[in-house]
């Protein structure tokens, strides 16, 4: 039996720089402005700098001409670095975090034309560390010397290296993100106007691959007298408009590079680029947590409500012979009765953390069980395995079912554009030989005592007798299967899908299980007003995520914070929350997932709005506050909230709060800790002596 955890799986984040990954980025940067054969100083007053939505010498050239127009750059030219609008902006966005590790030294002197290829590699980190989240700054700059410096090529390369099959390079959210990645890097490289830089970019991106896609090899000036002439044309066509950025001819002239490159021999040999397992945890996770939320909209508020809450939290893992989703409601269900609580209570809102803790716990025993089936698996291909298969043990595992159709036996998976393990970027033939196309080195049930161990399953032989016996639910599965996925639809309903189980399919569920052989307030008010700020009557369902955190930490020595922080003078200004509701009027709908903002004190707006969880493959809406904390919130993907559009002023203001490698580190190990947490104290039976001394309670749980 091989179980694991995040002792033995541990991140591998490279995060302590090295002098010689810098100096190699640096040197590359050098090379790049010594080809275009152009005074530094002249292109350090023109803010020439090589990151961008190009290549780093078309960059560099644009930049230049983008500064030329720039209002900002004219008074900077004039009063010799002044101008107030340019001094508050480089106040306002003073560096902290070492983006570039640089120290802070060399920082003061950044605005000397030799520090020129240094504030480059910062603005290039930044780009890349707010464009992918849990992306260290180490890491940043290991793509970009693979990259030769080129910021989008370095994109695809993290895209590629992190098997991000399902990222969409020209959608919304990645537009919006872009952007904020194109202000920040601006900003960290102490550009005087970060927002002309971005209205540059937003006026030419529609048309840079007509305009720079066919010679790559065009003289400087010729780039630089294009880019001046269409900019002002379009600046004088659209002074008061704000364009749209657009990245199809980006990303397309991108990939266009990688080929070239690579078949020219500069990319053929690849250097070291950092491992994908972090990644990969965090994509598992995230999905397993939309599980979850899934499950929880299934099961009816009242039984979710009163006891349902608490079996799913410790027994409700998504392992098992159905669908993820129904093996979470099967094993909380069954746990339910075979274990009850001795006193039960309602709750409105389930323990954010407990809920990470339950998601991180089925991810081992998911591994552990694959590692224990198949000896050849490591905990990284097993990883491989589950997210090529979404998390679906039964296509996981070919041999899971104890009748598996040939289809699904000659079925080939393809690991083709999965996150990369052992350093190579196709496992298709060693995922194929240790699992196809062998015999399971142990059985089911030893797998599933495997998975329940792992995942801190209070009673793991009853969970293995249940799960694997023939006389368990294998004997019962076409019947609870049909029972679970009944197709709901009816006049006036979105679609026909699985909807929430009623109280008699419900009941019905609990008969067949009982069958089975077994060995043995605040938050609540907030989202009311949020869901009477609707336009349609909602009725709240479950409280599944909270993030107190939000808009600080804000010094405040006054007694009003508090009312709701009493044991620390940081003050936080909001609160992002995810709950479920249901529409009156679509009663046989599943319940709707929202984000919630809220105010903490009386005069802030609280507003929620349903939100459409994207699958984790393809990106993710960003929050530096719920990242900081390590939490799974899910946020809409086009309204701003807070913590979207502040990466500038957070990741290199002036506080320090927050910087990129500490978004990382602040929550390495929440992220999926699966022991223990405080909130699971409400769960504990405890029964006292007779002198009802609390010191000598025991925990009989």
């Amino acid at each position: 039996m091989r179980t694991f955890s995040p002792r033995e799986v541990e991140d591998q984040f490279h995060i302590y720089r090295l002098k010689d990954e810098i100096a190699a980025v640096v040197a590359t940067i050098d090379k790049i402005y010594s080809h275009l054969q152009l005074d530094k100083g002249s292109l350090e007053k023109k803010n020439g700098f090589c990151f961008g939505l190009l290549d780093p010498v078309t960059n560099i050239l644009i930049n230049g001409a983008i500064s030329e127009l720039s209002p900002a750059t004219a008074a900077q030219a004039v009063v010799g670095g002044g101008g107030e609008k340019a001094k508050d902006l480089n106040n306002n966005a003073a560096p902290r975090v070492e983006a570039g590790g640089g120290s802070r030294k060399r920082r003061r002197r950044g605005d000397n034309a030799a520090d020129l290829s240094q504030r480059s590699l910062d603005g290039l980190t930044a780009f890349l560390t707010c464009l992918f989240p849990y992306l260290p700054d180490a890491e940043a700059r290991l793509y970009l010397d693979a990259a030769d410096a080129d910021p989008i090529v370095a994109s695809l390369l993290i895209i590629r290296r992190r098997g991000i099959r399902e990222f969409d390079l020209s959608s919304q959210p990645t537009e919006a993100a872009v952007e904020v990645a194109l202000r920040c890097a601006a900003v960290v490289a102490k550009h005087p106007d970060p927002r002309s830089l971005v209205l540059g970019w937003k006026q030419l991106s529609p048309v840079v691959e007509a305009l720079f896609g066919s010679a790559p090899s065009s003289p400087r000036e010729t780039t630089m007298h294009v880019a001046r002439r269409v900019l002002r044309r379009l600046h004088k066509d659209n002074a008061a408009a704000d364009p749209v950025l657009r990245l199809e001819g980006s990303w397309e002239l991108a990939k266009r590079r990688l080929t070239r490159e690579r078949l020219m021999g500069i990319y053929a040999g690849p250097k070291w680029l950092p491992p994908a397992r972090a990644h990969m945890k965090r994509v598992l996770l995230a999905t397993i947590h939309g599980f979850y939320l899934q499950a929880m909209g299934r099961l009816p508020t009242s039984e979710l409500c009163d006891s349902y809450h608490r079996s799913m939290l410790m027994g409700g893992h998504c392992y098992g012979p159905l669908d993820p989703v129904s093996n979470i409601i099967v094993n909380t269900i069954w746990y339910e009765h075979n274990f009850p609580a001795s006193k039960q209570f309602p709750v409105a809102m389930i323990s954010t953390t407990m809920l990470s803790c339950i998601v991180a716990r089925s991810l081992y025993g998911l591994v552990s069980f694959l590692c224990t089936r198949y000896r050849g698996l490591t905990p990284d291909l097993a990883m491989q395995r589950l997210l090529v298969t979404g998390v679906n043990l039964k296509a996981a595992d070919p041999n899971l079912s104890p009748t598996p159709s040939a289809t699904s036996r000659k079925k080939r998976l393809d690991f083709s554009d999965c996150a990369q393990v052992l350093d190579n970027p196709d496992t298709s033939h060693i995922q194929h030989s240790v699992v196809e196309e062998s015999t399971p080195s142990a059985g089911v049930d030893e797998s599933y005592i495997a998975a329940a161990t792992a995942g801190f399953h209070g009673y793991p032989l009853a969970q293995q007798e249940f799960l694997a016996s023939p006389t368990g639910l294998l004997s019962k599965l076409e019947l609870v299967s049909e029972v679970l996925h009944i197709q709901v639809c009816v006049p006036g309903s979105q679609s026909a899908s699985d909807g929430p189980l009623s109280p008699q399919k419900l009941s019905l569920l609990r008969t067949i299980l009982q069958r089975c052989p077994s060995s043995t307030g605040k938050l609540h008010q907030q989202q009311n007003v949020a869901c009477r700020k609707e336009d349609h009557p909602f009725e709240l369902h479950f409280i599944c995520g909270v993030n107190e955190l939000v808009s600080g930490p804000v010094r405040s020595l006054g007694e009003k914070v508090g009312d709701y922080n009493p044991w620390t003078r940081d003050k936080y200004y909001h609160t992002h929350i995810n709950f479920l509701a249901v529409c009156k009027a679509r009663l046989y709908d599943p319940p709707t997932l929202f984000f919630a903002e809220c105010g903490k004190d009386g005069a802030d707006t609280c507003w929620c709005v349903p939100v459409i969880p994207q699958k984790p493959e393809a990106g993710q809406v960003r929050c530096i506050y719920c990242e900081y904390q390590g939490n799974r919130i899910l946020h809409p993907a086009m309204e701003s909230f807070h913590g979207r559009d502040e990466f500038e002023k957070l990741f290199y203001g002036s506080n320090g709060s927050y910087t990129n490698d500490k978004l990382i580190t602040n929550s390495d190990l929440e992220v999926d800790w699966v022991h223990g947490v405080q909130d699971g104290a409400i769960y504990r039976d405890c029964c006292p002596d007779s002198d009802d001394d609390e010191d000598d309670w025991i925990n009989i749980f």
